[in-house]
C-alpha cells in the first residue's frame, strides 16, 4: 500500500520536532546541502541530490498551503506559494547548468524561510 508522502511528512513532523522548528530546521538543513553540494568542484551527483531533495521540501509547502487554507493569510499563503514557484523554476535552472551561482538564490531562499520560521510569533 503507497505511503502518501505529504501526509508522513507531517506526521513525523509532529513526532519529531514541532511544526514551525521542524519547518526551519529542514529549510536550514537544505540550504547547508545545496551549499556543500555546489562547492568547486561540483560532485554532479551530490548537486543533483541537493536540488531534488530541496524540490521535494517545496512541494510539501506547496501541497501543505494548498490542503490547509486556514493556517495562513490568504495574501501570505499566495505569496509563498508564488514563492515557491520561482524556486521550482530556479531548479530547473541550476540542474540545466550546474554552478553555485545557478543554487545561490534558492540557498539565500530557503535560510530566510528558516530565520522566519524560527523565529518566535509575536503575542
Amino acid at each position: 500500500m503507497a505511503v502518501d508522502p505529504t501526509k508522513a511528512y507531517g506526521q513525523t513532523q509532529k513526532s519529531v520536532i514541532g511544526g514551525r522548528a521542524g519547518e526551519a530546521e529542514a529549510f536550514a538543513k537544505s540550504a547547508s546541502n545545496l551549499h556543500a553540494a555546489s562547492q568547486e568542484p561540483i560532485d554532479a551527483a551530490a548537486y543533483e541530490e541537493a536540488l531534488h531533495t530541496n524540490q521535494k521540501l517545496w512541494t510539501v509547502l506547496q501541497a501543505s498551503l494548498l490542503e490547509d487554507e486556514g493556517r495562513l493569510p490568504d495574501d501570505l499563503r499566495q505569496d509563498i506559494i508564488k514563492l515557491s514557484i520561482f524556486v521550482d523554476s530556479q531548479t530547473l535552472k541550476a540542474l540545466a547548468h550546474p554552478s553555485a551561482a545557478n543554487v545561490e538564490t534558492i540557498i539565500n531562499i530557503n535560510r530566510n524561510m528558516a530565520n522566519g520560521l524560527f523565529k518566535r510569533p509575536k503575542d
